[in-house]
């Protein structure tokens, strides 16, 4: 049985999974209106998602949170994870005309990515063969093989997120079952150590870190700006009964689009959604509800479209990668 590693909104797990019995095949659901959906895979490309796990004693959901997809700053390509030859490698899908696709790395375990400002290269993290750990490295996005370690220690490094003029690398280091942010200067090497928190995104206004945070109690994520100047950090949004997670901020830095639990009722188990907030935590809004888990959010440069990975669409449940409008 293969093993996972795992964020709760927070926590670290390893654990199996196994599919609940949802209606998958359908595309989208009453509650999402006239929401405009467009798909981009199919089941054959094997794109990778995370695995979405129900603890049996508490019934809260455990995922890995960091973004498993990212869209070319110009908007003509989506980075995502593929299965090949059991590894889970890097593909690039052109979203713009014929809808080719590339093999962007080979038998690698790859985790999740990050597009640099300039389109000119993805920032991700690889787990090592042995499973023990995670690195980060960079590639360049259209040519060539050369992969370049940017940050390895004794701990692990994952979720690394480009600052708005691709000077510093913003990641996560765990420590345990705790995780902090820090970054790296991508031309001197040099290492930063910021906060604790997970799946940071830099606001465009180059002050503002948006993260996830651990509810003191441990059993969910919550979203928090951290201001990097004056070193306040607020709570944006939280609830009780709820977990947020992979919060990324808009172009024009207004909004916040994170994944969220969406409690059980009579046509859907517990699950995930989408949801956005304006960034002062107000108007708390969800986007999707379809009973397959919709994860891994990330904004189009215009921000008039919000790319995701989703299993709906299908009879079996795979995730696919997906695209909707999002009207502000």
């Amino acid at each position: 049985m293969k093993k996972y590693f795992l964020l709760l909104g927070g926590l670290a797990f390893i654990m199996s999974c196994a599919p609940s019995l949802v209606d998958y095949a359908t595309v989208s659901v009453p509650e999402e209106g006239s929401l405009s959906l467009v798909q981009y895979t199919k089941e054959e490309e094997r794109v990778v998602g995370p695995n979405v796990i129900r603890n049996k004693e508490t019934g809260v959901l455990n995922w890995y949170a960091p973004a498993m997809l990212a869209v070319s700053p110009d908007d003509t390509k989506v980075a995502y994870l593929g299965k090949s030859n059991d590894f889970n490698n890097m593909y690039l899908k052109n979203i713009k005309g014929g809808r080719s696709t590339i093999q962007r790395t080979h038998n690698r375990d790859i985790l999740d990515m990050s597009y640099s400002p300039d389109g000119k290269y993805i920032a991700f993290s690889e787990r090592k063969t042995d499973g023990t750990l995670m690195n980060i490295y960079s590639i360049n996005a259209t040519e060539g093989v050369a992969v370049r370690q940017l940050v390895a220690t004794s701990a692990s490094e994952l979720s690394p997120s480009y600052s708005k003029d691709g000077g510093q690398i913003y990641f996560v280091k765990s420590e345990g079952s705790r995780y902090y942010i820090w970054s790296l200067d991508v031309e001197s090497s040099l290492e930063t150590q910021y906060t604790e928190g997970f799946t940071p995104s830099l606001n465009p206004n180059g002050e503002d870190l948006i993260i996830t945070r651990n509810s003191r109690d441990g059993a969910r994520g919550e979203i928090w700006t951290i201001n990097l100047k004056k070193g306040t950090e607020t709570l944006i949004l939280n609830d009780p009964k709820k977990g947020f997670s992979s919060p990324q901020i808009s172009p024009d830095g207004k909004k916040v689009i994170c994944v969220g639990t969406s409690l059980k009722d009579k046509t859907k188990p517990q699950n995930l959604d989408l949801y956005t907030v304006n960034i002062d935590g107000t108007n708390l809004t969800q986007l999707t509800f379809h009973g397959g888990n919709d994860v891994s959010p990330v904004w189009s440069t215009d921000g008039s479209s919000i790319f995701f990975i989703s299993q709906r669409g299908n009879k079996k449940g795979e995730f696919n990668v997906w695209k909707m409008e999002f009207k502000n």
